[in-house]
């Protein structure tokens, strides 16, 4: 498939403009390690410019019918399915995303929450509050927040910005976008296809580094800060939207456990848990990057598991073949590797992942790296609780449950877990005892829109993909009326 090559370099979208920056950073190309595309390198008067036009189309954009919201959304869900084939190259080429998995999870996913938005629209209302008084009537109206910040990771940045944009303009809020410096082309290109549905200023975007997002964080006009991220990225925007207390979303990292008890179906599972740490090349927060093993299943499963690493296509994201592609960025790379070369160091087991990568002359500058597994039976090496963040996963083994569930929860995450078993009292007992956010049984990787998204611990707070996200974009207003109560003399 032809790589994606824009036609020009890329700008910022600011109050319904294309703005050009003062200076430029390179993208590259992780299936072939040279650049591809320049892009704005935003600054902090440009972010202040965007949130500015944000506020100004603020009053404007709060008033809009429902019906108007409504079918915004619905026409955005129409032109990402109409333009499969523009995100079919672009994603692959940016940030190293098998194209396969495009047409299959980026493109469905992302349209999936825009119409999920556009239905529930019409529900988002406040209540009417039942009080002792017979004379009072008191209701409650949802009013959005103003100007949304949100920043956004560069792992899946289409399915991302629609986690965020739909619920926002859904309840009548305008938007700041501040996409990764590793994925910024995808969302810009995005926004073409939609800027015309949208009045100016509703929708910015502003392309750059840690100054852009530091002065997103740290704007008082900024009503609500949203960031999927990493915890030191948390720590800074927290630390910045503290100043103006500023609320936010924040989801996070994970290290999210896979319990295969000894009833498993163990065709499944073992399929499971490589979609769960190899789709979208293990860099996923969601990954199922510890597998806690029964030990009279655990041997059995490992053989399976490490004959099917061992067997993945490693490649350059736009061939069709590929099933793992490169890692996003040289520096990420290089984080991954040290993280391996630790866990050796520590004596944990290499199951899979030293076989010879065999690569395209084209690809030899790429950042590949092969899928591998690691086997650490008693949980003691540091890469068991911190997240990798690639195509890397770490088994352990246990015999009580008790204890499986407790070496589970003991990391400072708490984003996804699962358990697979056809016990299901045991189903039932095990997903009720993981401190997580997401807890799946006999599956992974599956999120429909509907269901709630989001972590505890240090994976973060408020949800997102659901009817409870339109809460967090929007607040109550308390209405209260006098019906005609008699009034008593307390003056005079």
């Amino acid at each position: 498939m032809e790589r994606f090559r824009p036609g020009a370099d890329y700008r910022m979208f600011v109050g319904g403009d294309w703005v050009a920056g003062s200076s430029s950073f390179e993208a590259v190309d992780p299936s072939l390690g040279s650049p591809w595309a320049a892009v704005a390198d935003g600054t902090a008067a440009d972010a202040e410019a965007a949130v500015e036009a944000a506020r100004k189309a603020f009053p404007s954009w709060r008033k809009s019918s429902v019906a108007t919201r409504q079918a915004l959304l619905s026409k955005i869900a129409e032109r990402i399915e109409a333009n499969a084939d523009l995100f079919a190259r672009l994603l692959p080429t940016e940030n190293g995303r098998p194209v396969r998995e495009v047409a299959i999870a980026d493109v469905p996913a992302s349209a999936a929450i825009y119409r999920y938005y556009a239905g529930i629209v019409r529900s988002h209302r406040g209540d009417q509050i039942p009080v002792e008084d017979p004379h009072s009537l008191v209701y409650t109206v949802r009013e959005p927040l103003g100007v949304i910040a949100a920043i956004l990771p560069w792992n899946s940045p289409l399915i991302t910005t629609a986690n965020k944009l739909a619920p926002a303009l859904a309840c009548g809020n305008t938007v700041v976008l501040k996409p990764s410096e590793f994925a910024s082309a995808s969302v810009l290109e995005f926004v073409k296809l939609i800027a015309d549905l949208l009045p100016p200023g509703v929708l910015n975007v502003v392309t750059g580094g840690p100054v852009v997002g530091a002065t997103l964080a740290g704007h008082p006009d900024v009503a609500k800060v949203t960031l999927t991220g990493g915890g030191p990225t948390a720590r800074a925007v927290m630390t910045a939207t503290a100043a103006v207390l500023t609320p936010t979303i924040m989801e996070l990292g994970g290290k999210s456990a896979m319990i295969v008890a000894e009833d498993a179906d163990l065709d499944r599972a073992v399929a499971d848990a490589a979609m769960g740490i190899y789709l979208a090349n293990g860099e996923a927060c969601i990954a199922s990057s510890r597998l806690l093993l029964h030990a009279s299943i655990a041997d059995d499963f490992l053989s399976r598991f490490a004959a099917l690493a061992a067997s993945i296509k490693v490649g350059d994201a736009l061939d069709p073949a590929t099933q793992v592609g490169p890692l996003v960025s040289r520096p990420h790379f290089d984080r991954v590797s040290g993280v391996l070369s630790t866990a050796r160091d520590q004596g944990v087991r290499v199951l899979a992942g030293d076989e010879d990568l065999l690569l395209e002359p084209a690809n030899k500058n790429g950042f590949f790296l092969r899928p591998t597994v690691l086997h650490d039976p008693t949980g003691q090496a540091d890469i068991v609780t911190s997240e990798v963040f690639g195509p890397v996963t770490v088994a352990e083994t246990f015999t009580d449950y008790d204890e499986v569930v407790a070496r589970a929860n003991s990391t400072r995450y708490g984003l996804a877990a699962g358990v697979w078993t056809t016990d299901l009292a045991r189903a039932h007992t095990v997903a009720g005892a993981l401190e997580a956010g997401i807890v799946w049984v006999n599956k992974w990787f599956d999120l429909p829109a509907g269901a709630p998204m989001g972590g505890v611990k240090d994976s973060g707070f408020g949800r997102e993909l659901s009817w409870e996200t339109m809460l967090e974009y929007s607040a109550p207003k308390t209405v209260n009326i006098d019906l005609g109560a008699p009034r008593f003399s307390l003056w005079g």
